[in-house]
């Protein structure tokens, strides 16, 4: 038997759920058995998560939905979830932080929100960054999408 191409490996970094998803879809096209899934499973596992299957207690687990319940509670803090549109006023460039490392964090945590429209986006970016050089160019003539925004910051850099 050979995995689907689809699956793809797990290090634990990503999102679990998002993994079981992808691998539970791919067995039931398969048609394997549910032990097939224990096994197979195993070799979707890398890095860190293959260092937490690999010390599970012996016959700790009994069949898939064990499995699937101790994968869950172990990488649970990898979930994605979706932040409130509201919380992008909290996003702001912290002492110490360069622009590019602001950049890449407003671009993580706007990512993860639904619903927040372009227009916000770059207004809290633009007072989120806390250069007064970089503020000045980009209130002289205010991007009109982000993509704009980025190009006129990265430029600026």
């Amino acid at each position: 038997m050979r995995m689907p191409n689809n699956v793809k490996t797990f290090d634990g970094t990503e999102d679990p759920e998002d993994h079981l998803k992808i691998f539970q879809a791919a067995m039931q096209v398969e048609h394997w058995a549910m032990p097939t899934w224990c096994h197979m499973f195993n070799s979707t596992l890398i890095g860190a998560a293959r260092v937490w299957f690999d010390e599970l207690p012996p016959e700790s687990i009994d069949g898939y939905k064990g499995l699937k319940a101790d994968f869950l509670a172990y990488f649970m803090q990898q979930k994605k979830y979706v932040k409130d549109p509201v919380e992008i006023h909290n996003i702001k460039q912290k002492d110490g932080d360069t622009i590019e490392e602001f950049m890449e964090r407003f671009k993580v945590e706007t990512g993860r929100m639904k619903g927040a429209p372009e227009c916000m986006r770059i207004s809290e970016f633009m007072h989120g960054v806390n250069n007064p050089k970089l503020t000045k160019r980009l209130n002289e003539d205010v991007p009109k999408t982000m993509e704009e925004i980025m190009t006129v910051t990265t430029a600026f850099i």
